[in-house]
């Protein structure tokens, strides 16, 4: 079992019942200090926590000196992934704010940064191998003249593993980026989403329905206008089509780069909220709210952000065939560390959840 602590108006955890040892016997968790069991919902104190209720009333009662000073030595060095850096530590979010965070995070953290990255990089192809093989078999047959019945299943089974499996992987990878910021940070967190599987993917899915759905929205009238200038070209009306094309192609872009700007950093990181174990696990409404209500008034800066260090990635392609793993990847997973560290941290109390 498992436990979040909230200690001077800061969460932390989760904790395993040696780290509770710990901090009982520090005198940080007393009776009336908030606790939350991994899986729960809702706080409560201390001492209505039967383990940790347990431990308190053993303690106070035994509590020698040489058992209290084993826990206090054990105590000064917490397992990294445990260990939280005060809110306060972390700036406000800006867009220079987090380049900076993010700058400094990959200088001292470089190393477990690119191991993060060449192993999601790993990850990520061996989900696109089922796309490979439909593509390859496609291909055989349109020289051969024949069909590739299997192709379909093939595009279908790889859809399902960027769902079912890809997005639990990348919300890892993002909370992997916000512990290296932190500090921390290992290869194992590109594995975090897969601990609470169904509400990872629940939002993940949840987040690119409702992007797709304000997409389509937002280029529907320049869609309709571009309809409108095909009909022209049928009816040979040709003095028409290029302005009407032109003005329906721009609103349709326009509309996409709105979407871009304004909602698509709003819920993104759904997926990484739900999988984040520093936040109580939450229902998929409770995870839309956090996220909506946490981005308000930054989205616009989140994607300049990620827009500079994803074209920064992708240019570091170039560089000799080593700069993605060794430049793009860790820096562009630093920064976006940074971002989410800064935007959606746990440790304000308003933001521990109900």
């Amino acid at each position: 079992m498992n436990w979040y602590v909230v200690e001077s108006g800061q969460l932390t955890g989760p904790h395993d019942r040696v780290a509770i040892e710990r901090l009982v016997a520090l005198g940080r968790i007393t009776a009336s200090t908030k606790v939350c069991m991994v899986g729960d919902t809702a706080w409560t104190m201390a001492s209505q926590e039967p383990v940790i209720a347990a431990l308190l009333a053993q303690l106070g009662a035994a509590g020698s000196m040489s058992a209290r000073s084993d826990m206090v030595l054990g105590a000064a060095h917490p397992p990294l992934a445990t260990t939280p850096i005060p809110d306060e530590e972390l700036p406000a979010f800006t867009y220079g704010g987090s380049s900076q965070l993010g700058h400094k995070a990959f200088k001292s953290r470089w190393g477990v940064l690119v191991l993060i990255g060449l192993v999601y990089m790993a990850l990520s192809y061996a989900l696109g191998v089922p796309g490979m093989i439909s593509g390859l078999l496609r291909a055989a047959a349109e020289e051969s003249g024949t069909t590739a019945p299997g192709a379909l299943g093939l595009d279908l089974f790889g859809y399902l593993l960027s769902i079912l499996v890809g997005g639990p992987l990348l919300s890892g990878f993002i909370l992997a980026g916000a512990r290296a910021v932190r500090g921390a940070g290992q290869v194992s967190d590109l594995f975090l989403g897969f601990q609470r599987y169904g509400s990872v993917v629940l939002a993940y899915v949840v987040s690119i329905l409702l992007i797709g759905v304000a997409v389509i929205a937002a280029v529907i009238p320049g869609l309709l206008m571009l309809g409108l200038a095909v009909g022209f070209e049928m009816s040979g009306n040709f003095g028409k089509i290029g302005l009407l094309g032109a003005v329906g192609g721009l609103l349709a872009g326009l509309g996409a780069l709105a979407v871009s700007i304004l909602i698509v950093p709003r819920l993104i990181f759904m997926s990484a909220l739900a999988a984040d174990p520093s936040l109580p696990k939450e229902g998929l409404e409770s995870t839309l709210r956090r996220s909506w209500s946490l981005t308000a008034g930054k989205a616009p800066a989140m994607f300049a952000l990620l827009f500079v260090y994803g074209l920064v990635l992708a240019l570091s392609v170039m560089l000799l065939c080593v700069g993605l793993p060794l430049l793009g990847i860790p820096l562009f997973t630093a920064v976006q560390g940074a971002m989410y560290a800064t935007v959606f941290s746990a440790g304000h109390p308003s933001r521990l959840g109900s």
